[in-house]
């Protein structure tokens, strides 16, 4: 698929935004492991520190959204790099404690500022949107994977403060250029514009749904990213925590590619499912083993719960008229970081317990409930013209 050179600059500046919202969302818990042992505060306190920048990640989804659709996506992906790169920058000159605990939060509400932005950007501009979200999303995932190494890295050779100094002045010089990128946001002719023709949008019972698989996930996604270090870190010897949390996360990359290329072919609905339902037992074996059992099953897990993103992200697109797609992206994300963010809460009750093992298995009903939520949106949609799912196949007016 060759893309044009509007396409390829939509590309560069999410795939930067996104690599960047992942990158300063996931710097705090491996920083927290150290900085515990710095200050001898306790792992779950500081850990909890983090809670209200990941609420803000969520919640600040729908304003950014809103406003997305108002004044468009390359301005607001600039000031979401600006803001996560201000911020970062402060963060380096305040002591732990309340004066972090209120950075980490306008990090947190910048980097909100990405997903409706990012993905609403994609799919009025780019033609394939299904392998342009796969695309992004490894960008998104290489961020995810290398955060723990580079950090931990970092930290080790510059402190805590310093590294967010060195991280916060690159996003921010990101953002001067690509202010200066000239991108065309109109949608293209023949996709969203054939999307407004065909029908009305998603019925609210359906779309409801589709949210509630949102959260879900995203108290699976970000209970796992806040506990894998420290998880590791008691349980891998071979390589440091940092280094095995981003050996596994590189490997969400083949998940990401797999799930942008089949939701441009099949049934969305059911990839959903699959893609989930593949997880569980690998989800299992996470909560029951040590050392490369530990790796093996945790790469497997990331596998299918970041693959099935860009399929999620191409139903969001098809489930929601291009008039207000950031809007409905900003819905999708609050309920994915937003509510998600309780995964916080469930880490540090699991570590206050003594047992982070008991994070996974609570994640294995989540998982279960969210699989049964798609069933449910299957069966909902059997009987009412939907027969296969796929971006060109599938219209908004098809479930109205």
């Amino acid at each position: 698929m060759r893309y044009t050179a509007n396409e390829r600059r939509v590309l560069a500046l999410t795939g930067v935004a996104h690599f960047s919202a992942h990158l300063f969302e996931l710097m705090f818990p491996t920083l927290a492991v150290a900085l515990a042992r710095q200050t001898g505060v306790p792992l779950a306190q500081v850990l909890g520190w983090s809670f209200a920048g990941y609420l803000l990640f969520g919640l600040g989804a729908l304003p950014a959204g809103l406003l997305t659709d108002r004044i468009g996506g390359r301005r607001m992906l600039t000031i979401g790099l600006a803001g996560m790169g201000g911020a970062a920058l402060t963060a380096g000159f305040v002591s732990p404690g309340p004066s972090l605990v209120v950075l980490l939060a306008v990090i947190g509400l910048c980097a909100s500022i990405y997903h409706p932005a990012g993905m609403s950007l994609i799919s009025h501009a780019v033609r394939s949107r299904g392998r342009a979200l796969g695309l992004n999303g490894i960008f998104g995932n290489v961020g995810i994977a290398l955060t723990p190494i580079v950090t931990a890295s970092l930290a080790s050779r510059l402190g805590w403060q310093r590294t967010y100094v060195v991280v916060g002045a690159a996003a921010c010089a990101l953002a001067v250029f690509f202010a200066a990128v000239s991108i065309e946001e109109r949608p293209l002719a023949g996709t969203d514009a054939a999307e407004d023709r065909r029908g009305s949008p998603v019925g609210f019972s359906l779309f409801a749904l589709l949210c509630v698989a949102a959260a879900l996930g995203g108290i699976s996604y970000r209970a796992n990213t806040v506990a894998q270090p420290a998880y590791f870190a008691e349980r891998v010897t071979l390589l440091g925590y940092g280094a095995t949390t981003s050996v596994v996360y590189l490997t969400g990359i083949a998940g990401q590619y797999l799930g942008g290329v089949l939701a441009d072919r099949h049934d969305l609905r059911w990839l959903y499912l699959g893609f989930h339902a593949l997880s569980i037992p690998a989800l299992w074996l996470v909560s029951q083993t040590t050392e490369l059992a530990l790796v093996a099953s945790s790469t497997l897990f990331l596998f299918f719960s970041l693959g099935m993103q860009p399929i999620e992200n191409s139903l969001f697109a098809r489930f929601t008229p291009p008039r207000w797609r950031a809007t409905g992206y900003g819905i999708k994300f609050v309920m994915t970081f937003g509510v998600g963010s309780t995964g916080v809460r469930l880490v540090q009750w699991a570590e206050a317990g003594g047992d982070l093992s008991a994070v996974f298995r609570s994640l294995i009903g989540v998982v279960c409930l969210l699989v049964a939520t798609v069933a449910l949106l299957i069966w909902r949609t059997a009987g009412r013209g939907v027969r296969n799912a796929t971006p060109v196949d599938l219209a908004v007016g098809d479930l109205a």
